[in-house]
C-alpha cells in the first residue's frame, strides 16, 4: 500500500462525505479484486481527494472478470442532501460517442452504410462541403466538421432541438481541414452520425440505441437526456466559481443528442462494458475495426479509432472516452484482453477523474500505474521515454493481437535498424530535435512503426521463453526490467539472430539504469503516495537520500503539482513554493518541475524568476504540457479567480513572449483586459491578434463593438 508522510488526517474536511455500496446481480463483492485493506484504502483516498477537488458526489466502480464493485460518495443534491448511489443518474456526456459509434457500424454490418460513402448519401439535407465528407471519417474526427465555435452561444441552449435543428447550428460552418488531414474532435461530426442513424435506420437515434444497445445488455438504467422527463435518481450538476460550489447552469443537451445527449448509471456502463468484453454488439473483425486507430494523411496515429480513444496504459492494451459537459464529468475505461473496466461519474463539472481511476486501478490490479521515472541528462530522458514507448505499445499491441507485427524477417531488420541509429545517444547529442522527432515518428505509420514492432517482438520472445503466465509480470516490474530480460535472452542467441540485438552502448546503459532503479525504487518510493498531508520537511531528506547517487529514479512533480495547486487555492503560497522548490532539487532538468517552480513565483508576485523558469522550461522541451497556451490560460483563470489582476497579466507577458504569433493567446489576452476594464489594451491586444490571423472571427466581432462605443 502507498505509504503517505502524514502529521494528521483532515477529518473535518471529509465530514461531509458519505459512503454507500451496493452488489450487483453479476457480482458476488467478495474482494477477491479488491481486498478489504485495499477496499478500505481507495475510500479514504476517495474521501480525501473529493474533498480536494470540491467534488459534491460521486460514483465509481471497477469489472474484474465476472465480478462487478461498486460505492458511492458524496451527494447527488446537495441542497437536499440526497446521498449518491451506485444506481445514480448522470449525464454521460461524450461517452455518448462510443454508443453512436457501434450504432453506425451495427448499420455497417446490416448493409445499412457504407463507411466510405459521402454522408449527403444518408442526410441528402447537409450541405455539400468544398471536399467529400465521408462516414469513416466523421468516426475517426477526421471529417474537417468543426468542433463548437462559440461555446457562449452554442454550448448554453436551453431549448429542445430535433435532429434537424441540431444539425443546423453548424450546418453552414466551413471545414476546418481537409478531410483526413487532421485530427479535429468534434461533437458535431457525431451529431451527423446521429442523422446518418436515423436515415439508415428509419428509427429516431433515441430508439436504435435503446432497442440494439441498451435492451440487449439489460442497460434499464440508461436514456437520452430529458429534461421533462421523471428520471430515477437523477442528480444534481455542480460548478466551481471563484473557488465556490455553485449550481449548474441549466443546459438542454437535445442539440448535442448523438454527440453527447444520453444519461446513465456506473451500474448499467459496467454491463456495456462487459457486453463489449464479451464481443457482443458486433462482429469480432468489427470490434478489430472500431478498436484501431485511425491515422491523418500524413500517416500518424491519431490514437482514436471509431468513437473510441484508443491507447496503451503500461502495456495494457486500453480503450476508453470520457464526457464533459454542464452537470457532469464521467469516464469508461476498459482493458479487453484482461477483462478490467473502471466507470466513474460526478456531478461536478471540469472534475479531473483520473487520480481516482488511477488509484482503483492499482489497488485492484496491483499495478504502479502513477509512476513516472526521471533521468538527469535531457538525451537520457528521451531514450528512457522511447524505451517506455517501445514497452507499452509493443505489449499493448501484441496483448490485443496475439503475434508481432512484422511482416517478414526483412521488415523486423529494418525496425530494429531504425531504434538503434535513432534512439542512440551520440545521435541524440549530436542532433537532438531531429532525432527526437524521428523517435517519436516511429509510433506511426510514417516509419512502418518501426519503434511497435521492436516492442512486439520483444513481447513475443519473452512470452516464448518465459512463458505467458510471466509476461505479465511486466505490467508491474515495467520498461527497465522488459528491456533487460530481452537482452539477457537475445545475447544466447547465434549470430545469424545478431540484427535483433540492441547496441552495445545502449545494452550498458540499461544495465546502468536498471541498477539505479533498484536503488531507488524501493519500498519508501514504491509504496510512496504524495496528498496534502504530506510532511515535505520528512519527505525530502527521504527522497534526497534515496536518490542522491542515481542517474535515474522516480519522478513525483505530478503528485507535488497536484499538492500545490490545492495550496494555491488555500493561498498558502509560502508551503506551495516549499514543495516545487524541493521539487526542482531533485528533479532539476525537468521542464515539470520549472514550470511549476515558475508558477508558484508568479503566485508569490516575483514574476521575473517566473519569466526566467518558463524560458529555461521552454528550452528544455517546447512541446511539455508545462509550458503550454492552455497551461498558462489555466494559471491566469486560477489568479483571476483570486482576484489577481497584476499576476494575470504577468502571465500574459510571458506567454506572449513564448508564443508571439499565436492570435488565439492574444485574442484571450484582449478578453483579460476588456473584463479589467482597460479598454484601450484590450483593443491593442484585439488588432494584433487580428494581425496575426485576420479570419479570428470572435477578435473582430469584438473589436467591432469596441469601435463604435468611442
Amino acid at each position: 500500500m502507498k505509504r503517505q508522510f502524514s502529521r494528521v488526517l483532515i477529518v473535518s474536511l471529509l465530514g461531509l462525505w458519505i459512503t454507500f455500496w451496493c452488489a450487483l446481480p453479476l457480482a458476488t463483492d467478495s474482494g477477491q479484486s479488491l481486498t478489504s485493506e485495499s477496499q478500505k484504502e481507495f475510500e479514504e483516498y476517495v474521501k480525501e481527494q473529493m474533498a480536494l477537488d470540491k467534488a459534491p458526489g460521486l460514483s465509481v466502480g471497477f469489472l474484474k472478470g465476472d465480478k462487478i464493485w461498486t460505492r458511492a460518495f458524496g451527494f447527488s443534491d446537495l441542497e437536499n442532501k440526497v446521498p449518491a448511489k451506485p444506481e445514480s443518474s448522470y449525464r454521460l456526456a461524450s461517452i455518448t460517442k462510443t454508443l453512436t459509434a457501434i450504432a453506425v457500424l451495427q448499420l455497417v454490418e446490416a448493409g445499412k452504410i457504407d463507411l466510405d460513402a459521402e454522408v449527403q448519401t444518408y442526410v441528402p439535407y447537409f450541405p455539400k462541403k468544398k471536399w467529400p465528407v465521408t462516414v469513416r471519417l466523421l468516426l475517426g474526427h477526421l471529417g474537417g466538421i468543426s468542433h463548437y465555435k462559440n461555446y457562449a452561444v452554442e454550448g448554453r441552449i436551453k431549448v429542445r432541438k430535433n435532429t434537424k435543428q441540431a444539425l443546423a447550428i453548424f450546418q453552414d460552418f466551413d471545414l476546418v481541414a481537409e478531410p483526413g488531414t487532421k485530427f479535429n474532435y468534434s461533437s458535431y461530426g457525431y451529431n451527423l452520425l446521429g442523422a446518418v442513424i436515423e436515415e439508415a435506420s428509419g428509427v429516431s437515434y433515441g430508439n436504435y440505441i435503446k432497442e440494439h444497445i441498451f435492451e440487449p445488455l439489460g442497460m434499464t438504467d440508461s436514456r437520452i437526456d430529458d429534461p421533462i422527463e421523471i428520471i430515477p435518481n437523477r442528480v444534481r450538476g455542480y460548478r466551481l466559481i471563484r473557488g465556490k460550489i455553485k449550481n449548474s447552469e441549466y443546459v438542454n443537451v437535445s442539440s448535442r443528442f448523438a454527440g453527447g445527449g444520453t444519461r446513465s448509471t456506473i451500474v448499467d456502463l459496467l454491463k456495456y462494458a462487459h457486453g463489449i468484453i464479451e464481443g457482443a454488439l458486433l462482429k469480432e473483425e468489427t470490434w478489430k475495426l472500431i478498436f484501431t486507430s485511425m491515422a491523418t494523411q500524413e500517416e500518424l496515429f491519431t490514437e482514436y479509432g471509431m468513437g473510441w480513444r484508443v491507447s496503451p496504459w503500461r502495456g495494457h492494451f486500453m480503450v476508453s472516452h470520457g464526457g464533459s459537459q454542464p452537470e457532469t464529468r464521467t469516464h469508461l475505461l476498459i482493458f479487453p484482453s484482461e477483462e478490467f473496466a473502471v466507470a466513474i461519474a460526478s456531478n461536478r463539472e471540469g472534475l479531473n477523474l483520473m487520480p481516482y481511476i488511477r488509484r482503483l486501478a492499482e489497488l485492484v490490479l496491483d499495478e504502479d500505474f502513477d509512476s513516472s521515472t526521471y533521468v538527469s541528462e535531457n538525451a537520457g530522458q528521451i531514450i528512457y521515454n522511447a524505451c517506455n514507448s517501445t514497452f507499452s505499445y509493443g505489449m499493448s499491441h501484441f496483448d490485443w493481437h496475439g503475434k508481432h507485427t512484422s511482416k517478414d524477417e526483412k521488415d523486423l531488420t529494418r525496425a530494429f535498424d531504425y531504434f538503434n541509429k535513432h534512439v542512440n545517444e551520440k545521435a541524440l547529442k549530436k542532433n537532438f530535435n531531429e532525432e527526437k522527432n524521428k523517435i517519436k515518428a516511429g509510433l506511426h505509420p510514417i516509419s512502418d512503426q518501426a519503434i511497435v514492432k521492436v516492442g512486439t517482438f520483444m513481447a513475443s520472445c519473452l512470452k516464448e521463453t518465459l512463458g505467458e503466465d510471466m509476461i505479465q509480470i511486466y505490467h508491474k516490474s515495467g520498461p527497465l526490467a522488459f528491456f533487460s530480460d530481452y537482452i539477457k535472452i537475445s545475447q544466447k542467441w547465434p549470430s545469424s539472430r545478431k540484427k535483433y540485438k540492441f547496441t552495445k552502448n545502449f545494452t550498458n546503459l540499461i544495465s546502468r539504469w536498471e541498477k539505479d532503479w533498484k536503488t531507488t525504487y524501493i519500498d519508501t518510493t514504491r509504496h510512496l503516495f504524495i496528498t496534502i498531508n504530506t510532511d515535505f520537511d520528512l519527505l525530502g531528506p527521504v527522497l534526497k537520500k534515496t536518490f542522491a547517487k542515481a542517474t535515474l529514479y522516480p519522478d513525483f512533480t505530478g503528485d507535488m503539482e497536484r499538492v500545490g495547486r490545492y495550496l494555491f487555492e488555500k493561498n498558502e503560497i509560502l508551503k506551495s513554493l516549499d514543495i516545487f522548490k524541493l521539487g526542482y532539487e531533485l528533479y532539476p532538468n525537468s521542464p515539470a518541475s520549472r514550470s511549476n517552480l515558475a508558477a508558484a513565483y508568479i503566485w508569490a508576485g516575483n514574476a521575473e524568476e517566473a519569466r526566467r523558469l518558463f524560458k529555461e522550461a521552454f528550452a528544455l522541451d517546447p512541446e511539455h504540457r508545462g509550458v503550454s497556451i492552455n497551461q498558462f490560460f489555466n494559471l491566469a483563470r486560477r489568479l483571476e479567480s483570486k482576484g489577481k489582476i497584476k499576476e494575470i497579466f504577468a502571465v500574459a507577458d510571458i506567454a506572449m513572449e513564448l508564443y508571439p504569433k499565436n492570435a488565439q493567446l492574444h485574442k484571450n489576452v484582449a478578453d483579460i483586459y476588456l473584463r479589467s476594464r482597460m479598454k484601450k489594451r484590450a483593443i491593442h491586444f484585439y488588432k494584433k491578434a487580428l494581425e496575426i490571423d485576420p479570419k479570428l472571427e470572435s477578435a473582430k466581432k469584438i473589436l467591432e463593438r469596441l469601435e463604435k462605443e468611442k
